[in-house]
């Protein structure tokens, strides 16, 4: 006697509505983060490495000391990672066209920036999508993620343009003293806070006299749907994220009183 169909759908299904029941059951008792233990796997997109990993492991670190912390770069096998249940949630720019078991929240959007030499021509200049036909760029690179063609070059089509990419370092330390010694432009999102260079401005980048935002999303299986944890996380992250708005937004004010923020992507 052969199992029907249904009975192959309840087999996969049973395992799954077992778990969501086992959350509802926990989520019943108050949610404390001292009480967590444990490894958490999360994956943060290359230009959120800076930005958030240091931060999101003190935060962690004071309040919950016995979970250790293992944070991966975003690349093209994080969504099948989260699936799979190998990592607890991501961060990423841009939302992206995933699986719809992945679900995705919104964060605070973050303004983006160029990074270039105190000396370098434009210095004084406004900073938008011709700038990049000018002058070669220095990217961070990624493997796994902007090895064969960078989100800046995609963006840039839109306006026909295509930017010269001189260098490429998965070290923004590196990238960083290239351009404090050439005229290269170096696109980012990320404040470079530990890495200051007295030789290196950062300027914002603007498409059609408005500055450009990027958008930003926190990503996990969308079986976490209602658990405490990862709302925890996100709370968390989306406070650092707005911090880090409002930082550059009262910075970008002092510059250009007037303007509309734009929610596009180019990094």
């Amino acid at each position: 006697m052969k199992p029907t169909n249904k009975a192959h759908f309840l087999a996969e299904k049973l395992p799954e509505i077992w778990r969501d029941l086992e959350e509802v059951i926990n989520h019943e008792e108050e949610f404390q983060i001292e009480k967590l233990s444990g490894q958490l796997n999360i994956a943060l997109h290359p230009l959120y490495i800076d930005l958030l990993s240091d931060k999101l492991f003190i935060e962690l670190k004071q309040r919950a000391s016995n979970v250790q912390l293992v944070i991966s770069v975003w690349s093209n096998d994080t969504e099948a990672q989260l699936l799979e249940g190998k990592l607890d949630f991501g961060i990423t720019i841009d939302p992206l066209d995933m699986s719809k078991e992945v679900s995705q929240r919104r964060l605070p959007k973050l303004y983006a920036k160029l990074y270039l030499n105190n000396q370098h021509p434009l210095i004084d200049e406004q900073i938008n999508q011709h700038t990049f036909s000018k002058y070669a760029l220095a990217i961070l690179h990624v493997r796994g993620w902007n090895e064969h063609i960078t989100y800046t070059e995609r963006y840039l089509s839109r306006f026909g343009v295509t930017p010269k990419i001189e260098y490429r370092s998965p070290h923004p330390s590196s990238i960083l003293n290239v351009v404090s010694q050439t005229q290269l432009l170096h696109p980012i999102v990320a404040n470079y806070y530990d890495l200051s260079s007295e030789q290196v401005s950062k300027k914002f980048i603007y498409i059609e006299d408005s500055p450009l935002m990027l958008d930003s999303a926190f990503c996990y299986h969308y079986r976490h749907r209602n658990s405490p944890i990862h709302q925890w996380f996100y709370e968390t992250i989306e406070d650092m994220l707005q911090h880090e708005y409002r930082r550059d937004h009262v910075q970008l004010e002092s510059v250009a009183p007037c303007f509309d923020a734009r929610a596009e992507t180019i990094l």
